[in-house]
């Protein structure tokens, strides 16, 4: 077997595992974020009404393009659902791990075996969580570790087409997720260091017509320059508590604890010497995202957002470390033990993840969505229009009727000002909402008179909380488990 085979092996054995444990499920796969069943819904109502919309009757620009246009050709081709989050599924996985063996092409001839393998080791962590998301980082990492390949390989003797076919890749990460054209800046300015100001035209050209294209969309299809989410997310300036929490919790194991961990590092590789530019860029970028959020916005950050620390983790903490490996003189025999006991770990690993990790448990709320929502198309006509705010992406993707975002994540320009107006109950009632189906109310509690939630859910953000009170009396529904209840209300009649 050849040395770089062994590295690709773990990354063939989770996604054969991973596609193998996907197919055999009998229900249709519900693992996925809810925020993909966004991308899910549009998509379907794209194919089947003609029109960009989540509620399947007023147009939304709440998505990020690339993705969506990706998954809207693939429900153009795929009529069943369930087959189709299965190859979405699959599509999300082949796209990570792509992303893997572009790390692997950079790593194997700049830093040492055993080093490459630990980093593997991580990275595979995270490629595992970022390929079962299916969101819009599925296409945008392996588009980022290309802008930084691309970028390493760069030199004074580089032709304009290498540096046009880098423009074309950076223009496609910022349509793959638009805040990744921060990114896209350093990169074009690091590019055109190493190539000359020459050079600045077709590397920054793809990026320029591709945002000029997509400002006219938004203007002509939804009246609005800009997204509906992203505006929504973009509160001012003010420290974000909600974020800030998560940051900077004690368990280091989470996510957000991880992310924390690697921005030390981070801030070393943007202003140190003798940096590589791929981790200066990356650890710049990671640094930048982080102060954006942090004091730019008032929502909790979904495990998605770390999507910098994967791009860091590959070409920051890998030659930080290696820089340190290097200071000790360790045999050659010892180093390709250490290395091989490292990829067998990540294979053993690799194998119980893709085997375990595509199991929907039945009390998770994705599953427990599509339940309510095929019950709900069997009682309610096909027209019946549903209000909800969190995790409504599941749930209407699996019901035959309408189901309105009340966050406004995937509305329209008129619900985003209802939300930012807070008259939010007052613009569904007119907008024909009968029903407010929610994952937040009298848990436990039969007798309440009144309840009051909040849209969005302050837990979820500290901004924009529209009040809608409900009552006992307009309660028609509700099913109770042991850790969380869902609840539907007669919405205009209260």
């Amino acid at each position: 077997m050849s040395t770089r085979f062994r590295f690709i092996l773990p990354l063939l054995l989770f996604s054969a595992t991973l596609m193998i444990s996907a197919s055999i499920q009998k229900q249709p796969l519900t693992v996925m974020q809810d925020d993909a069943f966004f991308y899910f819904t549009i998509a379907g109502n794209l194919v089947e009404r003609g029109i960009l919309s989540f509620d399947g009757m007023t147009a939304t620009n709440g998505f990020h393009p690339l993705w969506m246009g990706i998954l809207a050709g693939l429900r153009y081709l795929i009529d069943d659902l369930s087959l189709y989050l299965l190859v979405s599924l699959f599509l999300s996985l082949i796209l990570n791990s792509i992303a893997g063996i572009l790390f692997l092409h950079f790593a194997y001839d700049r830093f040492s075996s055993p080093v490459t393998a630990v980093i593997l080791l991580l990275l595979l962590r995270y490629l595992r969580d970022f390929s079962l998301m299916c969101m819009e980082t599925s296409v945008l990492l392996p588009l980022l570790f290309a802008e930084l390949v691309l970028l390493e390989k760069l030199d004074t003797k580089s032709e304009k087409a290498d540096h046009a076919g880098l423009g074309v890749v950076i223009a496609l990460a910022g349509l793959a997720r638009l805040d990744s054209a921060l990114m896209g800046v350093f990169v074009i300015f690091a590019a055109a260091e190493k190539g000359g100001r020459k050079m600045l035209l077709p590397l920054a050209l793809p990026s320029v017509a591709a945002g000029i294209s997509y400002l006219t969309m938004n203007q002509l299809l939804f009246g609005t320059w800009f997204s509906v989410s992203g505006s929504l997310k973009a509160s001012g300036f003010g420290l974000n508590e909600n974020f800030a929490a998560q940051l900077f919790s004690t368990e280091l194991q989470r996510p957000w604890g991880l992310y924390l961990l690697m921005l030390g590092p981070a801030l070393f590789c943007a202003f140190g010497r003798r940096i590589s530019v791929s981790a200066r860029v990356s650890g710049i970028f990671m640094v930048l995202f982080t102060i954006v959020q942090l004091f730019f916005s008032r929502w909790r950050l979904w495990y998605w957002y770390a999507y910098p620390a994967v791009l860091f983790l590959a070409f920051g903490v890998a030659p930080v470390v290696d820089r340190l490996y290097r200071l000790f003189s360790i045999p050659c025999r010892i180093e390709k033990t250490l290395s091989s006991a490292v990829l067998l770990i990540t294979s053993i690993a690799a194998v119980y993840w893709g085997l375990s990790y595509a199991r929907v448990p039945e009390n998770d709320f994705r599953y427990r969505n599509m339940l309510i929502a095929e019950e709900l198309s069997c009682t309610l006509p096909s027209d019946a229009v549903i209000a909800m705010g969190d995790r409504a992406g599941s749930f209407a993707c699996f019901f035959n009727g309408h189901v309105i975002q009340a966050e406004r994540l995937a509305g329209d320009h008129a619900l985003a000002s209802a939300v930012k107006e807070q008259y939010l109950e007052k613009h569904l009632i007119e907008r024909g909402a009968e029903y407010l189906l929610s994952w937040t109310g009298p848990h436990g509690v039969e007798e309440y008179g009144s309840w009051e939630i909040f849209i969005p859910d302050r837990a979820q953000c500290a901004a924009f909380n529209n009040l809608l009170v409900v009552y006992e009396e307009h309660e028609v529904a509700r099913w109770p488990e042991e850790d969380m209840s869902v609840f539907m209300w007669k919405l205009n009649e209260n």
